[in-house]
């Protein structure tokens, strides 16, 4: 009797121990890339905080901050997703991959998230002083931004609002990695450029090549209606894996709240390395001026949402004027609210 007991639990033993390998299997992976900007500041610190693992997911988060290698990496199916600008989902659709704009990753609605700058040794004070400068044959550009992006819709918004007429041949040089342009700005090697936060705060504190030089900041672009960041997805991965891209968005709204819910302080003491690798690769917490970081402001972050379908059509309409593309995407056939809640 004592025996077939011992069999019985036994077998029970073997049965859970069996049960608990087969679920110890592979986890679903999804492979992510990150630009180095502030909305992509939840998504780092779920990985740095391992909730993708905890919840049952393998998520590979990649931080690139060349643009072009970002897309790139998509199109050939070396990621599965990514965040990017509206106008960059726009134009891989129309130049033919297959992917789906699945929410909105970050709106940007306090002033000051985006800034056209310059260095004071260049003694421009206005906008005006900064688009004469190409007409007394300068060989630089008047406005260095990011090539094909939102950044580029709304330095035309921008513009256009105040009375110019934008003549891109000009007025912009165009560059594919923010942080080299960030640094080109530093050095004095681009007359202005538009960058975004934090980008902003980290120049606006880093000490100055020139002594006595300063960050000016010709616009802050007020009254200007920026642009929402978006995630994006390959159909196929969409399609063949939706239970996962569900999880990687439950795991996505928890960071979500706890980035909203830590204090400030705290945030940076446990993130900075996060926050370092994702902003400025390559770059250790002894690397960075003393007491930088302590002027960055984190901002409340909202849950991933639909892109509203007026957005989407404004962006369609410019990249189609600019001439970068000449097709009119459909906006039911390359969203979904599938993983919004």
């Amino acid at each position: 009797m004592i025996h077939a007991r011992r069999l019985a639990i036994l077998f029970i033993v073997i049965t859970v121990l069996l049960s608990v390998l087969v679920s110890a299997g592979p986890l679903p992976k999804l492979r992510i890339s990150l630009p180095p900007v502030m909305g992509c500041l939840p998504i780092a610190f779920a990985n740095g905080w391992d909730l993708f693992r905890q919840n049952g997911l393998d998520v590979n988060v990649v931080g690139l901050s060349d643009n072009q290698s970002r897309t790139l990496a998509l199109m050939a199916g070396d990621i599965d997703g990514m965040i990017c600008d509206v106008s960059t989902a726009i134009l891989l659709i129309t130049s033919g991959t297959d992917i789906v704009i699945t929410s909105t990753a970050y709106q940007p609605t306090q002033t000051g998230s985006l800034a056209l700058l310059t260095q004071s040794y260049f003694h421009i004070n206005s906008i005006d002083d900064l688009l004469k400068r190409t007409e007394t044959g300068s060989t630089l550009k008047s406005i260095a931004i990011t090539e094909m992006s939102d950044i580029e819709y709304e330095t035309d918004s921008l513009l256009t609002s105040l009375g110019y007429t934008v003549n891109p041949d000009k007025d912009y040089s165009y560059w594919h990695d923010m942080l080299q342009l960030s640094m080109f700005l530093n050095l004095g090697s681009v007359y202005a450029a538009v960058l975004p936060e934090p980008y902003i705060t980290y120049l606006s504190k880093y000490p100055p090549i020139k002594p006595g030089s300063k960050l000016i900041q010709l616009s802050d672009f007020a009254g200007i209606d920026l642009l929402p960041s978006v995630v994006v997805f390959r159909r196929d991965v969409v399609e063949k894996s939706p239970d996962t891209i569900a999880k990687f968005y439950d795991v996505y709204r928890e960071a979500v709240d706890r980035v909203n819910s830590i204090p400030r302080e705290q945030l940076m003491t446990k993130g900075i390395d996060i926050a370092l690798s994702l902003f400025f690769p390559g770059l250790t917490k002894d690397s960075v001026p003393k007491g930088i970081l302590d002027n960055f402001v984190i901002p409340t972050f909202s849950y991933p949402a639909m892109l509203p379908k007026q957005k989407f059509e404004d962006v369609v309409t410019w990249t189609n004027k600019k001439g970068y593309t000449w097709k009119h995407p459909v906006y039911e056939d390359v969203t979904t609210n599938q993983f919004i809640k």
